[in-house]
């Protein structure tokens, strides 16, 4: 089986080589490398999104969750549904923002709108979490997965750095485009993939796990149930939640930390490259809530049942050598789905982050007098550091890749209140955006590994574990992250600073004429909040045994599935309606008509923050560049 992996992942590597060799030769112009000129077709915001949600959360990771926690991990993807509502609420938007303002980057547009260096340092320190950090822990386990399933024959350290060189030579030839183009075949394969595995299991095994004997989870997890509202436990690390920590608090913050993914700086320019005016609602309704919401929480199940039926410490190997002993073919077509979707999260953050960069920093602050072929260059020596610093933590940090980009989601969605700000709320005002993301960081840290380690070691002991209540970090700090903005608005939502807002929303308001607004947007967002209520929050309690043991009926019945799996499926039913009801018939993802640049959001200069190039930089990257 090693060959025919091997051969597999060559396969896909060489596929990504022609993708970036034909993207290269195709582009007009060096300018097209950083953000593919801004006309990325809809296939690709289609495919792209959707991968890109399913390898942000971790299939592997999920995969796991659910062979040790049973049906209330599967909350997760049921949380995929509100990734998509805030991806709605928020992308057309920001598409809009950047053809009426020609700002390339969320950065500079939250930077512009609210006029601060801070909220644009912020979104470089975030960009840099899931670009290092979170590629490196991809990687790292990309190498894990490589080594334990060929038997050591492929060590992992081989596997990291030929992953990491393949993909950096794929992404320096192609671009952003180039780039987009794979990870969009790769996020279809990796679909079509997870039904396949799932279709195995039930047409291929003598005994199928699920049906028989459901999730084979240690004694006192609850397989079938969510245990709980609500645990007043000290968090993970301190006291242990009694049957599982997934309450239907959990479920609910940990849906809220997945709003990260909408939230985070390399989403946001997929969405601002992308040319299309139907992708939005595709991406959103179909790919994202619909269809990888749905087959990870019909399929996921299935898959997870053998692995923990296998006993084997919840690691894909036996499954993997189970799928092998029936058929090779199915054992490599396992593995490629799940070191697929590892690709697409390392390819697209890194390259992600070489742009960004690029675009926000070294062409505006460090050289502004660049052109076209030295900002690409300029990108690729990023990427070149980027994919080298992944690669080495993933080799020999992984516990530190696995630490600090945990943080990576929690700490983007603390982001929501800019985003609010830019999109919707002109009265929210920079300082209130400033000190809600200085409580909500320190909210995620003093809840995260990283920062109970940090005081652990260095300070005192912390009373209280990650995510203490069964709340997740994003919630903890998000919470506070709100109370400070709305407090700090109150007193400064007015002055020079609300004019210059609001003239980006007057333009809203002439550009965007679809949106419903008024009593139609209040009823429909409160149907939002009913179906989070039951689908995620507290009401999901009524889960556990609604279709076994219900209410209006004497005795109980036996419906086949077990009745948590069966709520959740009818409210992911019910959530694709409601992305869809806001997607198209609220008007939050379809564009009419394409903006020109009518609003200068640039604030008045200041010569303190004057972008100036040092002169030995200059002159050290005219030399490279002009050879």
């Amino acid at each position: 089986m090693t060959f025919v992996l091997l051969t597999a992942l060559a396969l896909l590597a060489a596929l990504g080589l022609y993708f970036g060799t034909m993207s290269a030769r195709a582009a007009s112009s060096a300018s097209e490398y950083l953000d593919a000129g801004r006309t990325l077709p809809t296939w690709v915001l289609v495919f792209a999104g959707a991968g890109v949600s399913l390898a942000a959360i971790g299939l592997n990771d999920q995969l796991r969750l659910l062979a040790i926690y049973g049906l209330q991990a599967n909350q997760i993807a049921v949380g995929l549904i509100l990734a998509a509502l805030f991806a709605a609420l928020f992308q057309k938007r920001v598409w809009v923002a950047s053809r009426l303002t020609g700002l390339s980057t969320i950065g500079d547009l939250l930077g512009a709108y609210f006029g601060s260096i801070t909220i644009r340092l912020y979104l470089l320190f975030v960009l840099f979490l899931f670009s290092i950090p979170v590629a490196a822990y991809c990687l790292a386990e990309f190498g894990e997965i490589v080594e334990a399933t060929t038997g050591g024959a492929v060590p992992a350290s081989y596997a990291i750095w030929g992953t990491a060189i393949y993909l950096f030579i794929a992404g320096a030839l192609g671009g952003w485009r180039g780039t987009l183009y794979w990870v969009s075949m790769l996020s279809l394969v990796c679909l079509v993939l997870l039904v396949l595995s799932g279709g195995f299991i039930v047409a291929g095994f003598d005994a199928v796990a699920f049906p028989v004997q459901g999730i084979a989870t240690a004694q006192g997890i609850l397989a079938d149930r969510i245990p709980g509202v609500i645990q007043f436990t000290a968090g993970i690390g301190r006291e242990e939640a009694i049957g599982g920590p997934f309450t239907a608090i959990a479920g609910f913050t940990f849906a809220i930390g997945m709003i990260g993914i909408s939230l985070s700086p390399a989403f946001s320019f997929l969405g601002i490259t992308s040319s299309s005016k139907k992708g939005f609602a595709l991406s959103q309704v179909w790919m994202v809530a619909g269809v990888t919401a749905g087959l990870l929480g019909l399929f996921g199940p299935v898959i997870a049942a053998e692995i923990a039926a296998l006993g084997n410490g919840q690691h894909v190997g036996g499954l993997v050598a189970k799928f092998a002993a029936l058929n090779e073919l199915s054992a490599v077509a396992l593995l490629i789905m799940l070191l697929g979707s590892l690709q697409i999260a390392i390819a697209f953050f890194a390259n992600s982050g070489a742009s960004i960069v690029t675009l926000e920093l070294v062409s505006r602050y460090i050289l502004p007098d660049l052109d076209q072929n030295g900002q690409r260059l300029a990108s690729r020596i990023a990427l070149a550091g980027i994919y080298l610093c992944a690669a080495a933590v993933a080799n020999f940090a992984p516990l530190s890749a696995a630490v600090f980009g945990a943080l990576a989601l929690s700490l983007s969605v603390q982001l929501l209140p800019a985003y609010l700000g830019l999109c919707w709320v002109p009265w929210i005002s920079r300082s209130g955006v400033i000190v809600g993301l200085i409580l909500g960081i320190l909210l995620v840290v003093f809840t995260e590994p990283f920062g109970l380690i940090l005081f652990d070691r260095f300070f005192v002991e912390i009373p209280w574990g990650r995510w203490p209540l069964t709340i997740h970090s994003a919630a903890w700090g998000l919470a506070f992250n709100f109370l400070a903005v709305l407090l700090v608005s109150l007193f400064s939502r007015g002055g020079e600073e609300r004019t210059h807002r609001e003239q980006l929303h007057a333009a809203f308001e002439s550009s965007d004429p679809r949106v419903v607004r008024g009593a139609a947007i209040t009823a429909r967002w409160s149907l939002i909040l009913v179906w989070s209520f039951l689908a995620l929050g507290p009401g999901a309690i009524l889960g556990n045994s609604f279709f076994s043991d219900p209410i209006f009926t004497q005795g109980s019945i036996t419906p086949g599935l077990p009745s948590l799996l069966i709520w959740q499926i009818l409210f992911w039913i019910v959530g694709v309606v409601l992305v869809w009801w806001l997607a198209y018939q609220g008007g939050l993802s379809v564009i009419v008509t394409t903006p020109k640049r009518v609003v200068d959001l640039a604030p008045p200069r200041n010569p303190l923050f004057e972008p100036t190039t040092p002169p030995w930089i200059s002159r050290l990257l005219g030399r490279v560049v002009n050879r």
